[in-house]
C-alpha cells in the first residue's frame, strides 16, 4: 500500500542491462511532458540527438539496443525525463539511487551537474566506450564470495545486485571462459544486454581519459540525497566535488545491493523505479521493509513484456497511486 501522498520518496534509476527495443516510446508518444522532457536531452545532444531520437522512434533502429552509442544516452534520458515529470506533477523524493549511468541521471536530476555538462560527461564516456576491447556483461545467481575465488583473469565483478546475484563483465574471450566454468559447477548465468565490458578493469583507460573534462565542469549542491553505488552511503561533497569519483563511473563495480540496503535504513514509504522496466524493484521486493509491506514498489513504465502500448496506462496508474489528485495525465 502506498503512503497518499508518500512522504519519503527514493528514485530508482536502472542504467545498462535495464534497456529493452522501444522502452518509453509508448509514453513518449501519449504524454507532453514526458516528451518535452526528453526532447530537452535530444536538443542539448545536438545532430546525434536528432539522428538517436529518430533511430530509437523507428520500427527498425539501426543501433542495437546493446550497443553503448544507444543505451547509454537513452537510459539516462529516460531516467532524467521520468525524474523531470514526477517532480513537475508534485512529488517531492527525498532520495535517489542510481544504477551506474543512472547515477548521473540522478545527479542530473538533483542538480549536481546541468543538463549539458552530464551530457558532455556521457557523451565522452560513450566515445571512449568504442575504443575499449569487445566484450560483455553476464549475470551469476551466485554471492560474490562464492565467486571471487573462481574469477580468471580478465573477468571481474561488475557488480551485486541482489544477496544472491553478481554481474561478471570483461572481453569476450575470458569471459566466455569464465561463463563456462561456471556452468560446468552448476551456476545459473543469463546475459546481459550489453557489447561492452561496463565495471570491469578492461575500461580502466576510460576513468584516465575522463579527468581532463570532468576537472572543468563545475559542481553544484545536491537538491536531493543521493545514495552512491559505488560507496553505499549518501553522497557528499568528497565525491561530487572529486572528478576522479565521477571518471572511475564506468570501471568500478557497482554495489547495488548494499547501496539499497543502506537506503532503506532511512526508512522511504516508497521505492520508485524511475526508469525502464522494473529490474530493481524486483531486487527491491527482497528487503524486508517491503516484504513486511512497511515501504511499497512501484514502476513507472512497466514490465518490458507488456510494451510500449502499455506505457501510459500502466505510467497513469502509478501517478494516480503516488500523487493525489493527478488521476488525469493529459495527452
Amino acid at each position: 500500500m502506498i503512503a497518499s501522498p508518500p512522504r519519503r520518496a527514493a528514485l530508482l534509476m536502472p542504467g545498462q542491462g535495464a534497456q529493452y527495443p522501444g522502452m518509453g516510446t509508448g509514453l513518449y508518444r501519449r504524454l507532453e511532458p514526458f516528451r518535452t522532457a526528453l526532447d530537452e536531452v535530444f536538443d542539448a545532444l545536438g545532430p546525434a540527438g536528432t539522428a538517436l531520437r529518430e533511430d530509437w522512434l523507428s520500427a527498425a533502429p539501426r543501433i542495437p539496443s546493446d550497443d553503448a552509442r544507444s543505451s547509454q544516452p537513452l537510459l539516462f534520458a529516460l531516467d532524467y525525463a521520468l525524474g523531470r515529470v514526477l517532480l513537475e506533477l508534485g512529488l517531492q523524493p527525498v532520495y535517489a539511487l542510481g544504477h551506474s549511468v543512472g547515477e548521473l541521471s540522478a545527479a542530473a536530476l538533483a542538480g549536481v551537474f546541468d543538463l549539458r555538462d552530464a551530457l558532455a560527461i556521457l557523451q565522452q564516456r560513450v566515445a571512449a566506450v568504442g575504443s575499449a576491447p569487445a566484450g560483455g556483461m553476464v549475470a551469476v545467481a551466485a554471492t560474490r564470495s562464492e565467486i571471487e575465488p573462481r574469477l580468471i583473469p580478465g573477468v571481474d565483478v561488475a557488480a551485486v545486485n541482489a544477496p544472491r546475484q553478481v554481474v561478471l563483465a570483461g572481453p569476450r574471450e575470458p569471459l566466455q571462459a569464465m561463463v563456462q566454468a561456471l556452468r560446468e559447477d552448476g551456476f545459473t548465468c543469463a546475459p546481459v544486454p550489453s557489447q561492452a565490458p561496463f565495471h570491469s578493469t578492461a575500461l580502466r583507460p576510460l576513468a584516465d581519459a575522463a579527468l581532463p573534462l570532468l576537472k572543468s565542469i563545475p559542481v553544484h549542491p545536491a537538491q536531493l540525497s543521493i545514495f552512491s553505488g559505488y560507496t553505499t552511503q549518501p553522497l557528499g561533497p568528497e565525491q561530487t566535488e572529486d572528478p576522479s569519483y565521477w571518471a572511475a563511473q564506468p570501471v568500478d563495480p557497482v554495489l547495488f545491493w548494499p547501496a539499497l540496503s543502506n537506503l532503506s535504513e532511512h526508512e522511504p514509504d516508497v521505492l520508485i523505479e524511475c526508469g525502464p522496466g522494473t529490474s530493481l524493484i524486483t531486487h527491491a521486493r527482497r528487503l524486508p521493509a517491503v516484504r513486511n509491506g512497511r515501504c511499497a514498489v512501484v514502476s513507472l513504465l512497466g514490465p518490458p513484456r507488456n510494451g510500449p502500448g502499455a506505457e501510459f496506462d500502466h505510467f497513469s496508474a502509478a501517478i494516480t497511486a503516488l500523487v493525489p489528485g493527478q488521476d488525469y495525465i493529459g495527452g
